[in-house]
């Protein structure tokens, strides 16, 4: 067990058997996991069963997004003595029973190369059945890195947060998750604040994490797209545009997300089960994205 890494897990109405699993696999691997609950009204069915000497519950009164949550329990491992990593975790993911070691052994291998943002898992992503490569922009354009068979690390931008192991000296460096996005390219932005500060991701081939994105997949041209909950699509368009307005982010990657997400609105508009209501939303986060509209989403006529 390590005695340097605190996980932090972010929960909202958490399906119980997943997240029982995913805290066993990280007690015998970690110090201390903080469970930052978002207000979760299934709480009590779960509490009961969690192991009490390496489980630290944060109930918050309201769901305040993902940054916040993630904020909270940072600051809660940053308090604790000897605490040199930081684990993060989605409600669902499910690591190897040695993952913490092999990261925090890369950690202090890379940090020879300079100073070292994260690192994380080469992602298994069940609902579209790949694994998701690691992201880098190299003379304007996405470099999409798979596992070339040789089980070593490789550098990224950025990283999806559940799993990463960030270090603690690079969270006091560069600032915690921006709690202006709420949830969705939390993540991103603070891969690439860093980037901009000077720390360096990276990514591992040969440590594997299982984990899904959205609710299923949608297949056009033999590719297969995520599929969110209307509401996520707000959320993506408003904080790509966001991002789109801050100096530290590249514009390579500004161009390239813009793409992207040009193609997909239109791919949704057309494709999508719940089309209305995913262009209802995408249309709303674009404006928005543009009136620089932050924080969690409210519904006309609710406060």
């Amino acid at each position: 067990m390590s005695q340097r890494t605190a996980a932090v897990i972010v929960t909202y109405e958490p399906e119980r058997e997943t997240l029982l699993r995913l805290i066993e696999t990280l007690a015998t691997q970690v110090r201390t996991i903080f469970i930052v609950d978002n207000a979760s009204g299934n709480l009590e069915q779960w509490q009961q069963a969690l192991p009490p000497a390496h489980c630290d519950i944060i109930r918050l009164s309201s769901n305040e997004g993902i940054a916040a949550a993630l904020n909270h329990g940072l600051a809660r491992a940053q308090s604790e003595t000897r605490i040199e990593f930081c684990a993060l975790f989605d409600q669902d993911s499910a690591p190897s029973a040695d993952m913490i070691d092999r990261l925090e052994a890369y950690q202090d291998q890379l940090s020879s190369r300079g100073p070292v943002a994260q690192i994380g898992p080469y992602f298994f992503e069940h609902n579209r059945g790949i694994f998701l490569p690691f992201i880098e922009f190299r003379f304007g354009f996405p470099r999409r890195k798979r596992d070339p068979g040789n089980g070593t690390w490789t550098t990224a931008d950025y990283l999806i947060s559940s799993g990463a192991l960030l270090s603690i000296a690079a969270l006091k460096a560069v600032g915690n998750m921006d709690e202006a996005l709420f949830i969705d390219y939390v993540d991103i932005e603070w891969g690439l604040r860093a980037q901009a500060a000077g720390f360096q991701s990276y990514g591992a081939f040969d440590v594997r994490m299982e984990h899904r994105i959205g609710e299923s997949a949608l297949e056009v041209a033999g590719i297969r797209l995520a599929v969110h909950k209307p509401i996520r699509r707000y959320y993506y368009y408003r904080n790509a545009l966001l991002l789109c307005k801050r100096r530290y982010i590249s514009v390579a990657w500004k161009v390239s997300e813009m793409a992207r997400l040009g193609i997909k609105f239109f791919v949704f508009a057309a494709m999508s089960k719940r089309r209305a209501a995913d262009v209802a939303m995408m249309t709303k986060g674009i404006c928005d994205g543009l009136r620089g509209k932050t924080g969690k989403f409210e519904e006309a006529g609710r406060s």
